[in-house]
């Protein structure tokens, strides 16, 4: 007899135990599964965090790019016109002298940090927008219209400089061909800004935008 009452407490102490161990197991797969769950988000919110950041840091730095670059690109335009101007209306020769030292001045900014407005260009807003500031394939051909801005520059500052010498050996460039010619690269560069703020304001700068290697070779001018 006091076997057979011992087989229900045994079952009931058995009984117990599973209960206690599905109670157990509920707790770690609550918390496994929550602690997961929360990892998971948590993380997903840090990443954001971090993405809107660089975000920002990306929009604040092509902002700078943009008023720098901007200002150097038309002090060079302004001392060219300049320079065709003086010639042009047979400005003193003192004037004359003093448009043309403003325009290198104005050139050698510009080429001074060329290689950096190149590599931000890349950096910034990918490299469909590098090849509008400089393409070397088009640039070395001999067609206006497809050069690049800097191709332009380059062609321009060769005009500029047979125009200011003023040799009879030769015929001498056209001041309109050659106003004709900035008032092209000025609707060049407008364009060029303007893409540039709407890749701003629509987020597609830094690794947000596609970004290749750089494009080979560096021009002086």
């Amino acid at each position: 007899m006091a076997a057979e009452n011992e087989r229900p407490k045994g079952s009931a102490i058995s009984s117990q135990a599973f209960e206690l161990l599905k109670v157990v197991l509920t707790l770690v797969l609550t918390g496994v599964i929550g602690g997961g769950i929360t990892y998971y988000y948590q993380n997903r919110s840090h990443r954001e965090q971090q993405d809107a950041q660089e975000l920002e840091t990306a929009r604040q730095s092509a902002i700078t790019f943009l008023r720098e670059v901007g200002d150097t690109l038309e002090q060079r335009r302004h001392h060219a016109l300049r320079v065709v101007d003086s010639i042009r209306d047979n400005a003193a020769p003192d004037e004359q002298a003093q448009a043309w030292k403003d325009y290198n001045n104005a050139v050698n900014a510009w080429n001074g940090k060329w290689n950096l407005y190149r590599a931000l260009v890349l950096e910034q807003f990918g490299p469909e927008m590098q090849k509008r500031f400089y393409d070397v394939d088009a640039d070395s051909g001999t067609v206006w219209d497809k050069f690049s801005i800097t191709g332009k520059l380059i062609s321009l500052d060769n005009m500029l400089t047979e125009y200011q010498k003023q040799t009879a050996d030769k015929p001498l460039p056209d001041a309109n061909e050659i106003l004709r010619r900035y008032s092209t690269l000025t609707q060049d560069c407008y364009a060029f800004y303007s893409e540039v703020i709407a890749r701003i304001q629509e987020g597609r700068v830094g690794r947000h935008s596609w970004v290749e290697p750089g494009a080979k070779g560096t021009p002086n001018k």
